[in-house]
């Protein structure tokens, strides 16, 4: 089967927060590369996660820590290429409440990375390219779904998955979508056979956290 649970760990969380009550710094403070991901996410905490409710605040901070560590940090941002490529990093490793909560939050999520991102003070100032309107970023939510339910139907098959081509993914993908938006029930029913497996979690916490996500959104 698809190990499924592994994400952030809360160690990460941990220190995000013991970096957040240690947060000093002078704005005009230049920065080094190494230390991007760890500002930006106390920026996270001071600026947006107060915004978001319940499971979502949680849920949000872990996706953006996938998003830095997957981002460049001498090059400016693509919202597009870099939506694409963090989905399809996380794949199956979180269930699909995640991309739900995801596809809610995501004008807020957006517009943090277009005020916030320029402003890191690194030498090299890293600029945002591009944006996604809300339609287009379910579009790419719904096709990574359409993977995912490919690939945990294929149980990890190297030899089947090899198979699946990009007509299936976009089919299936076109058959989550409704006529405003992703139809979320459609979902729930093609993952209804594919039980998340919460136990692969890589601690308590994170476990805790996919558990109440779960649930939240029964």
């Amino acid at each position: 089967m698809v190990k499924q649970g592994r994400f952030a760990k809360s160690s990460k969380l941990r220190q995000i927060k013991e970096i957040q009550r240690a947060h000093r710094k002078q704005a005009d403070r230049v920065i080094s590369e190494t230390q991007f991901n760890d500002f930006l996410l106390v920026r996270y905490g001071l600026v947006l996660k107060a915004k978001m409710v319940g499971t979502d605040k949680e849920t949000i901070q872990r996706f953006l820590i996938e998003w830095v560590d997957n981002a460049p940090k001498d090059a400016n941002w693509s919202i597009k290429n870099l939506a694409t490529d963090t989905l399809k990093k996380i794949n199956g490793r979180v269930p699909y409440q995640f991309y739900r909560a995801l596809v809610r939050n995501w004008s807020k999520f957006q517009h943090f990375l277009k005020r916030e991102v320029p402003a890191v003070p690194l030498k090299n100032r890293i600029l945002i390219t591009d944006q996604l309107t809300a339609d287009e970023f379910e579009q790419i939510v719904a096709r990574q779904l359409a993977a995912n339910t490919l690939l945990l139907t294929l149980g990890g098959n190297p030899q089947l998955m090899s198979q699946i081509n990009l007509t299936q993914v976009t089919s299936l993908a076109d058959n989550f979508m409704g006529d405003s938006g992703i139809d979320w029930d459609k979902v729930q029913t093609a993952f209804k056979p594919l039980p998340f497996d919460v136990s692969t979690a890589p601690d308590t916490p994170t476990k805790n956290w996919l558990t109440q996500l779960m649930e939240s959104e029964a």
